[in-house]
């Protein structure tokens, strides 16, 4: 592995935000298996020349993903999309799948295309209480399940602010599976990336924006 390119400043070139650059730093160190994120055509080069210089496979959806910007006034963060067939669509973003084992990344694609919403939320390495939570309770007219946590490592009050330590809905704010997953990521992120951990730390202990 390049060692320059694990530093989260390197990646955030390639992956554009901080919560997605310390998903792919995770994949990196063995923390998780598959990540899921999407990137309109234009970001795609950079990303594809990163996982062929870093041994990553890389799948692809069959469709496009057209982002709904008709939110409401009070909702912050919007997880509703279309899904669009027409590859060429400039304003859609295709959803890719990372992983170090190839069969994960084509079965994350698969499962996707099915809407198989709980096999795929297991595949991405989520505990399976927050997956059936999710599948229970996000919907079209519910399409940001989050619960209000004044807990470090299942606040994702501040997504916004690109600052997270987990990248799935947990089912409660104490859910004791998300709590270690968070509890993982940041201690990688105190050990490689100090600073990061830091700020990040510092953000999620403020609860002003808990609903």
């Amino acid at each position: 592995m390049n060692e320059k390119i694990q530093r989260l400043s390197d990646l955030i070139k390639v992956f554009g935000s901080w919560s997605k650059a310390q998903e792919i730093l995770f994949l990196l160190h063995g923390l998780k298996e598959v990540v899921r994120h999407g990137f309109y055509d234009f970001e795609l080069k950079a990303v594809e020349e990163f996982c062929s210089a870093n041994n990553i496979f890389l799948a692809k959806s069959p469709f496009k993903i057209i982002l709904n910007e008709n939110k409401e006034i009070n909702q912050k963060f919007s997880n509703l999309g279309l899904k669009s067939p027409d590859l060429s669509d400039n304003k859609g973003m295709s959803m890719i799948y990372l992983s170090k084992d190839e069969k994960k990344a084509h079965l994350a694609v698969y499962y996707e295309q099915t809407n198989n919403q709980k096999e795929l939320g297991l595949l991405l390495g989520y505990p399976s209480c927050c997956v059936d939570y999710f599948c229970q309770n996000f919907s079209a007219s519910n399409n940001n399940p989050e619960i209000a946590s004044d807990n470090i490592f299942t606040n994702l009050a501040h997504r916004e602010e690109d600052c997270v330590l987990i990248s799935h809905f947990p089912c409660k704010a104490d859910c004791s599976e998300s709590i270690k997953i968070g509890k993982d990521n940041l201690e990688l992120l105190q050990k490689i990336e100090s600073e990061r951990a830091k700020v990040a730390l510092n953000v999620l202990k403020n609860t002003d924006n808990l609903q």
